[in-house]
């Protein structure tokens, strides 16, 4: 199934998916979501910062220590007091209820002379109160009272809630927007308790009742706590008395808690928005893109919800519409197929294809991958592999496929002067500079000119080494050992392109990576994090067991050879097949190749190799990496070979802060002088490693 054909199904699945979705979040799944949004309001209301009404307080009668015939009587005496010190305005939220047929008490026909007095609308009060309104407690089937409506039906006429009708009196809190029968409900967060006077201690002369002055006073029988009659969103009970005053408080300070009619539309829309956006964008995505996208739907839809409620006081429910999102997100995200799972399977079938001869098949799977350096270092080995099969179009093609996807890779380097002996030339290969010495030779920074890329090119003075017999077959044995490292192709290992003969030096063209060898990180001074260290080894293990299943082998691991690019984080090892130029690895002088404090107990005796002893030296590295020393050192040779066919390194996990003891495990392991005694194979010591650093 071609791509286009795969979206087409993918979003069909997603628009799909996404109708089941809507029909469930507004169906059977709707109180679910009901519940979630309510959990959700309530942690964040719990704590608003609300506004608390200015000069106002709270008489409360306790019927319990008075007789009932006598409650009707002290509001009378406590209004008439209130009255005389001209209190602002005097509300009696929840007033004893009086029988159709029962007698009014006198102090009735006071109650519209001065200071105004508010009630609720279905008392007998009303008609005498200044003005009335609607008292209506209805709180949530799960007890908990968050929301009550600014205009209510009474008797088939819309009448104001009390605090609304309070608030009609205020010339100032009247033009707010907030008001408006448009907006019908606000919302309940917390309350900031009001100060409570004793009513004894207004009618005895107790208090300076001229404190009282200009206040808003709250008069009813229901004592705190004991005559709550709802729960708010913070947990906290509340009279009546308390949820007028906050709701008063809100509604004066224009900090109301609303749910708009807009709001109502964008909660049943949103959900539906989502759903077309992520069914139009997401199949066609990468995994990572539609990971990266859905967070920042997800967050971003959370912080509007949370600012909104925070700085504008308006509530919108916004988890269906995360809901129908996050949904189709991990239907996608299932669908669409692992890009880096499907360019690695390319990857691999193209190597296996290259090193088959099968080149068609092969460029074919290499078309499929990305953009890398080791795609190009591998596109550019399957061009040589065309030229040689006498196919010079197709080799073109390659390069030309290569120009063409890969214009940045690798960026080039500036050419550089260099004296002493440095060659214009080696082969084909247009030598710029020198960028680094060992014992072996040195390596320059060279051009190919053919495709004008950069390589790396190591020479030996192969002709100085060897004369005669043993320079014909030096000879065998290095193109030999270039074609087995010509043939690997894995992320964690340069790739050799080209081996040759020039002006007595046999060279090997390879990949050139800027990077910075292990050796810099040896100091005690500059070593690195020992996580870093263990992941780099462990990257290091998975490519020696690749190569060795290759039948490869490398002899000289250490840490000069293995280059570390910080910045991206990968590591490539070097000189592959450079180790075993010359038999039982030594010179005509007789001096040993490689480094000997790296080597294994069977490379130093000369013995047949196997993968296993890269095991060994790359055990050595590690443990250089991490404590800035070789665990063999000796004066001299001898010394070295003794200590290490005999002697066992000293543990490190107390050396140095962040290695766990696991490590010193692994390094024994790994270090063991029989070959046997090691791990099985590099991919055994990279999980080994892998653990370590997890708990590094």
């Amino acid at each position: 199934m071609d791509t286009g054909n795969k979206q087409k199904r993918n979003r069909l699945i997603a628009l799909s998916f996404a109708s089941v979705l809507l029909l469930l979040v507004y169906g059977p799944l709707a109180q679910w979501f009901v519940v979630a949004d309510r959990f959700v309001y309530d942690s964040f209301a719990a704590n608003m910062s609300r506004p608390v009404l200015d000069n106002a307080v709270i008489v409360s009668i306790d019927p319990s220590q008075r007789r009932s015939e006598s409650t009707l009587d002290i509001y009378g005496e406590l209004i008439g007091k209130l009255k005389d010190v001209e209190a602002r305005r005097i509300v009696l939220a929840n007033p004893p209820e009086i029988a159709d047929g029962e007698a009014l008490p006198d102090w009735v026909a006071t109650l519209k002379n001065g200071t105004p007095v508010y009630v609720p609308t279905r008392h007998r009060f009303a008609k005498f109160a200044t003005r009335h309104g609607v008292v209506d407690v209805n709180p949530d089937n799960d007890d908990v009272l968050r929301r009550t409506d600014l205009w209510q039906l009474n008797d088939g006429v819309m009448s104001p809630a009390l605090p609304l009708a309070i608030t009609f009196d205020d010339e100032q809190a009247s033009a707010s927007h907030r008001l408006s029968s448009a907006e019908d409900a606000i919302y309940l967060s917390n309350i900031v308790p009001l100060r409570r006077i004793d009513p004894d201690d207004l009618i005895f002369d107790r208090i300076n009742r001229r404190s009282l002055s200009g206040y808003t006073v709250f008069l009813d029988a229901d004592p705190e706590l004991e005559g709550a009659v709802a729960r708010l969103p913070s947990g906290q009970f509340a009279t009546i008395s308390e949820i007028t005053a906050a709701l008063l408080a809100d509604l004066e300070s224009d900090r109301s808690i609303v749910s708009p009619a807009w709001v109502k539309a964008m909660e049943w829309l949103a959900p539906v928005l989502l759903a077309i956006v992520a069914v139009l964008f997401l199949p066609d995505r990468s995994r990572r893109d539609i990971l990266i996208m859905s967070a920042a739907v997800i967050v971003g839809l959370i912080l509007i919800g949370c600012l909104v409620l925070l700085f504008l006081n308006i509530r919108i429910d916004l988890g269906r519409a995360i809901m129908i999102f996050a949904g189709v997100a991990a239907l996608t995200l299932w669908l669409v197929e692992d890009e880096t799972k499907i360019s690695k399977d390319a990857f691999d079938r193209g190597s296996n294809f290259l090193a088959a001869g099968r080149l068609e098949p092969a460029f074919a799977e290499f078309r499929r991958c990305p953009p890398s350096e080791t795609l190009a270092s591998v596109m550019y080995k399957l061009s040589l592999a065309f030229e040689e099969q006498a196919k010079p179009e197709r080799a073109e093609a390659v390069l030309e496929w290569m120009k063409r996807t890969h214009s940045s890779i690798p960026a080039k380097a500036k050419p550089g002067k260099d004296g002493g002996g440095v060659p214009q030339r080696l082969g084909r290969y247009v030598i710029e500079k020198r960028i680094g010495r060992g014992a072996m030779g040195a390596v320059y920074l060279a051009k190919d000119p053919r495709i004008n890329r950069a390589v790396a090119v190591k020479a030996i003075p192969i002709e100085k080494e060897f004369e005669d017999e043993e320079l014909k077959e030096a000879r065998l044995r290095f193109y030999r050992e270039a074609e087995s490292a010509g043939r690997l192709t894995h992320p964690n290992i340069i790739t050799v392109y080209d081996a040759g003969e020039d002006k007595g030096l046999a060279y090997i063209a390879m990949e050139y990576v800027p990077g910075i060898p292990l050796r810099d990180f040896t100091d005690p001074t500059r070593l690195l994090a020992p996580k870093r260290a263990l992941e780099l080894a462990a990257s290091t293990a998975e490519a020696l067991d690749y190569a060795h299943n290759q039948g490869v082998i490398h002899r000289d691991i250490k840490p000069a050879n293995l280059l570390y690019n910080p910045k991206e984080g990968s590591l490539k090892i070097s000189d592959f097949g450079v180790a075993r130029l010359t038999d039982n690895n030594k010179t005509k002088t007789g001096i040993v190749l490689g480094t000997p404090m790296y080597m294994s107990p069977e490379q130093l005796s000369a013995e047949k190799l196997t993968g296993l002893s890269d095991l060994f030296s790359l055990g050595v590295t590690l443990y250089e990496l991490l404590v800035g020393e070789v665990p063999f050192k000796a004066t001299n040779i001898a010394v070295l070979m003794t200590k290490i066919t005999t002697e066992d390194a000293a543990p490190i996990a107390s050396r140095r802060a962040g290695i766990p003891p696991s490590v010193d495990a692994v390094l024994a392991k790994a270090m063991a002088k029989r070959p046997e005694d090691r791990f099985s194979c590099g991919a055994e010591m990279a999980i080994a490693l892998k653990n370590c650093a997890r708990f590094s």
